[in-house]
């Protein structure tokens, strides 16, 4: 009975051990794969996208950014240079940056909330700054009819900025949409709509992607049709000042993971949402605010989220954990005379840059974001925990 026992374990060990040095059928030695592309065409390298929130021009920001002596007129007396300088060397890592520009631009008086008009020299320090496309779909588009959207189509082709979400008519609508550029070598369609436009009407020949199902439907298969390999839907949506996603975002997720979306960035509530990701979709239902004069609680704390891509040897699209950083917003004077952002995790421990309770502030929500959405700050570097 022993020596059947003792010859058990012997056998035991012995494949044990031979299961260590040979594989185990249908695995293959990733070198010996033959790539489905020729091996220029083939990348390990990790395609960066990366996307902010809401950039706004609220009164109290034009008057700030209004230099001495300047005329308010005048698009060029304005000094936006304070509000991407510390995000700049981000922007310059990523393949690409994506701003939701929550404003038309071009029209006098230029005005702040609730009918937006900024001047000319905002898009053009964001563009100088590394944004390279502009989100347009969204609630205060409209703000100022046709003469909005004939100044801001018209100023943004003239400054060479790219831009979706709406179109000068059929022609341009059906050529232009959804916006495809190949980024680091991926072919990546984004499809921008919005929820409403605040009760306004859109002036004809104007179109501009709207919340229907038909339509966005439309548009990814167009996108599919066209060679997109990864496709994402950036909805202006969701309901305001909400920490939680609505049952309405998570249906129309559901929804737009059915129709062949693989990404999902929503703005639109004005302060960040959850995040989810499955390695074959990965949501952020909003990132709040960029930068803005709302106070309201969590409105000055936005999400700097960076979707990552990679192509696998195949030829497909791997998904990898997308990259969350989180940002403060200073409002005039808080931190410097104008506004700016700075990385929260860098600034947590600079109380004395700080002025007039900003400090406490930030402190103060950021550590309830950390408690309410489970974020690991035990590192130097954010870690957010999925659902």
């Amino acid at each position: 009975m022993k020596k059947t026992i003792r010859f058990t374990i012997f056998l035991s060990i012995i494949l044990i051990l031979l299961s260590l040095i040979i594989p185990p059928r249908g695995t293959v030695d990733p070198g010996e794969i033959e790539p489905l592309l020729p091996a220029s065409q083939i990348t390990d390298d990790t395609v960066k996208i990366l996307f902010i929130g809401d950039v706004m021009a609220h009164q109290r920001q034009l008057e700030t950014a209004l230099i001495s002596g300047g005329d308010a007129s005048n698009p060029n007396d304005y000094d936006f240079s304070s509000y991407f300088k510390y995000i700049k060397p981000l922007f310059d890592s990523a393949d690409f940056v994506v701003a939701n520009m929550e404003y038309p631009t071009g029209v006098t008086p230029f005005s702040g909330y609730p009918i937006f008009s900024a001047p000319s020299s905002l898009d053009i320090e964001a563009r100088n700054s590394g944004i390279d496309l502009f989100l347009k779909a969204n609630n205060h588009l409209v703000d100022k009819g046709k003469a909005g959207m004939d100044s801001t189509r018209i100023i943004l082709q003239r400054e060479g900025i790219a831009y979706t979400g709406f179109y000068a008519g059929e022609e341009e609508e059906y050529r232009c949409n959804p916006y495809i550029d190949t980024i680091g070598g991926i072919c990546v369609a984004i499809i921008n709509f919005t929820y409403g436009l605040n009760g306004f009407q859109v002036p004809e020949p104007y179109i501009v992607n709207m919340m229907d199902t038909t339509q966005i439907r439309g548009l990814v298969e167009r996108a599919i049709e066209r060679g997109a390999e990864f496709i994402i839907a950036t909805p202006h949506w969701g309901e305001e000042y909400q920490l939680n996603e609505s049952a309405t975002q998570r249906r129309w997720r559901d929804s737009l993971y059915r129709y062949g979306v693989n990404a999902i960035v929503g703005t639109h509530p004005h302060v960040v949402q959850h995040c989810e990701y499955d390695t074959l979709h990965a949501t952020a239902y909003s990132l709040g605010n960029f930068i803005s004069n709302m106070s309201i609680a969590y409105g000055q704390i936005g999400m700097v989220y960076e979707l990552r891509l990679k192509r696998r040897p195949d030829s497909t699209i791997a998904l990898l954990p997308p990259k969350i950083d989180y940002w403060w917003c200073a409002r005039t004077n808080k931190l410097e005379r104008n506004y700016t952002v700075v990385p929260i995790m860098e600034y947590i421990d600079k109380k004395e840059e700080f002025k007039e309770g900003q400090y406490e502030k930030m402190v103060r929500e950021w550590n309830a974001i950390v408690k309410h959405f489970g974020i690991d700050t035990t590192g130097k570097r954010i870690k957010y925990i999925y659902d």
